[in-house]
């Protein structure tokens, strides 16, 4: 849906541009800036132990409209700082987004206070110097994504609402773009500094009458990748194809969950639970009730056809190579060919119970393996079925099964003998992805989805016996 995009912000699109330098770029704090805010913070710590400073920067650039009308804009630059302290591993944590000596101070005496109320634990890992590993380094820097430009963003959204307008519905919607440098630097010498920029653009349109709903969206770290007249026409065709739904009976239903629905489903998932040692305690799905101490590692955990994994140096799926704490994030596959093949851990685990000085942490991001199919091609094989375009606010239910509940959002259809016939009200979901990830007929090609700060690439699939509780009088 949203390869090979012709973009609106730039004439030449075609031409990846990254800077030499974004630490000139001066919207946000550059390396030698923050090695100098934390030498300023290690000046205020007591008692010995270790201290390890994060520091998030950002300038965004937004836009937001709303009844075809853009509703407000502006800049912003911001800066937080997070101070861990450690004194014989006990933990304290405190944060703050004001830089000034006095602020730093304070900041550092809250998170010296909370390591007072945590326990001691010397036996908790050994303790010996930091191995400081390397980290891969993704292009996530486009000049293109951050030339300031409010004019020419301004023009593209008014484009994004014209056809909206043409049709008399109401278009609103956010775009968004940002620069960041992320650091990470603490007392035993460890620095790790990554400069990237992001772009992001939804929309929702809605008719007059409030009976039809539809959105589009996409985020990435280059603005050109962004199609926004397809996201328009996107949003458009979803609201005028999804007036005067009907209601439809609750049940099990084959369904053909649209790309960002798969994401809205498996993203918690991939969040939460691909903890090993929280498995190994028997919490979660991907722990072995049947083994106490064991996780399913080896063992078939869904469909054969899926691969799930993550790796910061994929084109279409990366993102800064190193977690809060300075671990750099590895290319990893969690779930390979239906298998599962790895679990997150940080590194006081791998100490002790691998016996190694490293981690493997879990960006959040990830890659859902897919199949050739168009969702044409999976309406015109399905006999009853409805196709989704989202799902909102899922919540978890049951976190052994990851049972969640949510609702459908900005388009259901019921598909009858291979072809859509009718608009149906939106629904209550109570379905855990692990049941769908089994229960998988066809998978389509994958692609990036609206996920911002964790980038995502899913197919759309077509799956039996997704389970539908209730009826939500909502558009």
């Amino acid at each position: 849906m949203y390869d090979a995009p012709v973009s609106l912000f730039h004439p030449s699109a075609s031409v990846v541009s990254s800077h030499t330098d974004p630490e000139t770029d001066g919207r946000f704090l550059s390396q030698a800036q923050c090695r100098a805010l934390v030498d300023r913070i290690l000046t205020f710590t007591g008692g010995g132990g270790r201290t390890y400073v994060g520091i998030d920067s950002a300038w965004t650039d937004n836009l937001r409209w709303g009844r075809n009308v853009i509703a407000t804009g502006g800049d912003t630059q911001r800066s937080n700082v997070s101070v861990n302290r450690e004194i014989r591993h006990a933990w304290g944590t405190a944060s703050t987004n004001a830089l000034t000596d006095d602020a730093l101070r304070r900041c550092v005496g809250h998170a010296e206070a909370l390591v007072l109320l945590n326990p001691e634990d010397p036996d908790d890992y050994p303790d010996p110097p930091r191995e400081i590993h390397p980290h891969t380094h993704p292009t996530l820097w486009f000049d293109r994504t951050v030339t300031p430009d409010e004019a020419g963003r301004a023009s593209v959204v008014l484009q994004m609402i014209a056809p909206a307008a043409a049709a008399n519905v109401q278009s609103a919607g956010f775009f968004e773009v940002g620069a960041h440098a992320r650091s990470v630097v603490t007392s035993e010498g460890l620095t790790r500094y990554y400069p990237y920029t992001t772009a992001q653009c939804s929309l929702t349109v809605r008719d007059l009458a409030a009976h039809g709903s539809g959105w589009a969206g996409v985020d990435w770290n280059d603005v050109a990748r962004i199609d926004t007249v397809q996201l328009a026409a996107i949003a458009l065709d979803k609201c005028q194809r999804s007036r005067n739904p009907v209601a439809v009976e609750p049940g099990r239903f084959t369904v053909i969950l649209e790309p960002q629905a798969v994401c809205d489903l498996v993203s918690p998932l991939i969040a939460y639970a691909l903890d090993r040692s929280a498995a190994e305690r028997g919490i979660g799905p991907f722990a072995d009730l049947a083994r106490p101490g064991y996780s399913r590692i080896g063992m078939r955990v869904v469909d054969p056809r899926l691969t799930v994994g993550a790796d910061p140096m994929d084109p279409e799926c990366g993102f800064v190579p190193f977690d809060d704490g300075g671990e750099p994030y590895l290319a990893v596959n969690w779930i390979e060919h239906g298998v599962l093949r790895a679990l997150s851990y940080d590194r006081g685990y791998g100490l002790t119970q691998l016996g190694i000085d490293a981690a493997l942490p879990n960006a959040g991001a990830f890659r859902l393996s897919g199949g050739t199919s168009t969702i044409e091609e999976m309406i015109a094989s399905t006999t009853r079925g409805l196709l989704v375009t989202r799902l909102n606010t899922p919540r978890v239910l049951d976190i052994q099964s990851f049972l969640m509940s949510g609702t459908t959002r900005d388009g259901l259809w019921l598909i009858e003998r291979g072809a859509i016939t009718k608009s149906v009200k939106n629904m209550r979901f109570t379905e855990s992805p692990m049941f769908v990830l089994n229960n998988i007929e066809t998978l389509g090609r994958p692609q990036r989805v609206f996920r911002p700060y964790a980038p995502t690439v899913v197919p759309p699939i077509l799956a039996r016996d997704f389970s539908f509780t209730g009826l939500v009088d909502a558009v």
